[in-house]
């Protein structure tokens, strides 16, 4: 049947337009009266040859424009919040007919009809172009990513991807409950996919390297959803995607009734490995997290053999300690560019605008609604794949001018090299490494100095003024005694400390530092969290109610920062050398949450190593952005050439196809792909113009561009952003403006 209607609606052609119904939505008043076509053709298939489509399979009494159908199409891939009880109120408005719920069933019907209709001439089209459906998502979508040529340097890593979860997408449970029907994405992994990982990891991965200190995943959420704690209002949690750097989402998982798992990452993981081989690199927010996650799970050694490569994503980054920067941020991974790796949060910034609809929708229409949406995200990502090409080239190259005379001067006076840069990067991690672990004599005297002052002050002058205090006193300072004498058996300390010894003296000194160092850590937490409440709400996105509880967070906050700002002064002064106290918007002004770190080892002369000192700090960021955009550079010219030889492949090949399918007689099939292909190149035409563009950039170094088929199409390059969208908005106001000017007509 879907086939049946599918070659109907190809015959019926896009320029489906019928003198004698202008309504968008036909009533066939006579029930008994059957729609008759070509040789005794009946029903639907007659109808849809007439440009309408039945809202019935059997005997329709509705019938609604193919014209009126494919405009909602087009309005809802646009603008996801569209929902078809809108567009039911407004068709009858347009037509003084009064709105009836009955109408927004028939109209759902027959856009669920009309959207496998167009899945299935689309299947045919994928399989005549020779597409794998299964992994064309993820090998085949992002021709800056998989279309591979055979002179190009080799690139570490070969792609880079981002994964997140996204909590938004939540769906009811028991919403739809009598639609049984199941909607096949090639967005979404199967179940199965997913549930392999479910008892690879059931708490928090072991750190093997005795980093105790190493905390940085305890300000997110998803490093510390390791368990399965069920959710049970929602069946669908939200969902967990995973793109490419240029924006095209190559998988998605739904999370059910839990929070974000690691069987989530696991699972897209172990697809990205499959499909996309070797020196793969990806970004996470929790990428320290998962880089020990994948390392314990079943897939650890897959993802070792394939030289997998977890970074943590740019901004976030800045929000893990410093060490964990060190290991994980793409400013010091080499091979990673200036690719902040944040692809996720753009995607989900968009996807949010579906989940009023889907909140209460069935799951066949939960995972429809969220299909059309990324399948026109992917479509809008390719549409600016050379825009995001062009900007990066920019971005890297204003980097490398504006930053190398800077790195110049300073080498020069200072006398360092390049090498001077690496070696404090390294330096600063193997510092931060030995201290993460706080030695077990260190702790051992702390607390024995702090059990110890009991001793010698339990008894003071202002307890002997009575004799009920003296005794209390006594007692107390027996009790204190006793815990003295089992902490000395039993950590063999065969000497009681005075209070003169050099021992007890660099404990206690030592305690104080500890509490400095909490201090510290604590102003640090409590930054993280406004940081990101701060983030929160300014999203465009963001309701009433989630604003008003994050600005009360803010605030609450605010004091808690003040309160732990107070104690870090007090301790401040007392430390060797004393340490620079501060004040609250010093703090609440820091940009990167590993510039606490500074503040913490006053006793290991931190401030007299090189890599501590203001400058060279900011000279070494300098000298990375510099490293990263020339890497960026480099990967951009492999980009682009993949990109300039695709646009030149798909024209052909589609071009080809279309004649093969009219020699073998696929008449529908080959117009299909005419509409199709008049589509396409006028997106590579697009794509040619904004390549040459690039090549004419002073210092691109990379592939000459594509020929442009139309010479004449090379007009005013510089304004060519503000014409090509103009154009573009232009031709879909005027084809939106004729579609309503007919849909009106009586």
């Amino acid at each position: 049947m879907r086939t049946l209607l599918a070659e109907a609606h190809l015959e019926a052609g896009p320029d489906y337009v019928d003198n004698d119904h202008d309504e968008p939505m036909f009533h066939n008043e006579d029930a008994d009266e059957q729609w008759v076509g070509n040789d005794g053709e009946e029903n639907v298939d007659a109808l849809l040859r007439y440009g309408f489509l039945g809202c019935s399979p059997v005997q329709p009494t509705v019938a609604i424009r193919l014209e009126c159908l494919e405009l909602y199409h087009q309005i809802r891939r646009r603008q996801s919040s569209f929902g078809i009880q809108t567009i039911t109120k407004v068709l009858c408005a347009l037509h003084n007919v009064t709105y009836s719920s009955s109408f927004r069933a028939q109209f759902s019907t027959a856009f669920d009809i009309y959207l496998e209709i167009l899945r299935n001439i689309r299947s045919q089209v994928d399989c005549a172009l020779g597409r794998d459906p299964i992994n064309w998502r993820m090998n085949g979508t992002c021709p800056s990513c998989t279309f591979e040529q055979s002179n190009e340097p080799k690139l570490i890593p070969r792609r880079l991807h981002s994964m997140d979860g996204n909590h938004s997408a939540k769906r009811i449970d028991g919403s739809g409950s009598t639609d049984p029907r199941i909607f096949t994405s090639n967005f979404f992994l199967p179940d199965a996919a997913v549930e392999q990982f479910k008892s690879d990891v059931r708490s928090r991965p072991i750190d093997y390297s005795g980093n105790a200190n190493d905390n940085c995943t305890e300000n997110w959420t998803a490093a510390r959803s390791v368990e399965e704690n069920k959710v049970l209002v929602f069946e669908q949690t939200g969902i967990f995607v995973m793109a490419c750097r240029h924006g095209f989402v190559e998988c998605i998982t739904e999370m059910k009734r839990s929070g974000e798992l690691a069987k989530y990452g696991l699972a897209a993981i172990n697809r990205m490995l499959d499909v996309c081989g070797k020196d793969q690199g990806l970004g996470h927010d929790i990428g320290c997290t998962s880089h020990k996650t994948v390392a314990s799970s079943s897939i650890g050694t897959k993802a070792q053999e394939h030289n997998l490569i977890i970074a943590v994503n740019a901004f976030h980054g800045y929000a893990h300690n410093r060490r964990c920067q060190l290991a994980h941020h793409p400013l010091y991974l080499e091979g990673f560019g200036i690719e902040d790796l944040e692809t996720c949060e753009r995607i989900f910034s968009s996807s949010n605008s579906a989940c009023g609809l889907i909140r209460h929708a069935s799951y066949f229409h939960w995972v429809q609604y969220l299909d059309l949406h990324f399948d026109q995200w992917d479509k809008d990502k390719y549409l600016e794949l050379s825009n995001f090409l062009h900007n990066n080239y920019v971005q890297a190259l204003r980097i490398i001018d504006e930053y190398t005379p800077l790195l110049d001067e300073f080498k020069t006076r200072k006398s360092f090299t390049d090498d001077a840069f690496l070696q404090w990067r390294d330096d600063e991690s193997e510092f931060l490494t030995n201290l993460a672990l706080e030695p077990p004599s260190d702790a051992i005297a702390v607390a024995y100095s702090d059990v110890r002052q009991y001793d010698g002050c339990a008894i003071s002058h202002s307890s002997r003024t009575a004799e009920a205090n003296l005794l209390a006193a006594l007692r107390h300072l027996r009790l204190q005694m006793n815990v003295v004498e089992d902490f000395e058996r039993r950590h063999e300390i065969n000497r009681r400390w005075e209070a003169s010894d050099p021992q007890y003296q660099q404990a206690h000194q030592y305690s104080g530092q500890r509490r400095f160092v909490r201090a510290v850590e604590e102003i640090e937490g409590l930054v993280v969290q406004r940081m990101f409440e701060l983030s929160k709400a300014n999203l465009s996105s963001t309701g009433y109610r989630m604003r008003k509880y994050i600005s009360k967070a803010i605030t609450r906050r605010s004091g808690a920062i003040r309160t732990a700002l107070e104690k870090y002064n007090n301790l401040a002064p007392l430390q060797v050398p004393p340490r620079p106290t501060l004040n609250y918007t010093d703090v609440i002004g820091y940009a990167s949450l590993g510039e606490f770190d500074l503040l913490k080892y006053s006793r290991h002369d931190l401030m007299t190593k090189p890599w501590a000192v203001p400058e060279n700090r900011e000279m070494a960021v300098k000298f990375f952005k510099v490293l990263r955009s020339h890497e960026e550079v480099t990967r951009l010219n492999v980009e682009i050439g993949r990109l300039g030889a695709w646009v030149q492949f798909e024209d052909r090949q589609i071009l080809s196809m279309i004649h093969s399918l009219r020699d073998e007689g696929s008449i529908m099939l080959s117009a299909e792909l005419e509409r199709q292909f008049a589509e396409r190149h006028r997106i590579n035409n697009l794509h040619r113009m904004r390549l040459y563009r690039t090549s004419q950039l002073t210092g691109y170094n990379g592939p000459p561009p594509p020929s442009l088929h139309n010479q004449a199409l090379i007009v005013d390059l510089d304004d060519e952003d503000n014409d090509d969208e103009n154009g573009d908005l232009y031709d879909e106001a005027s084809r939106l403006a004729n579609t309503i000017s007919h849909l009106v007509q009586q």
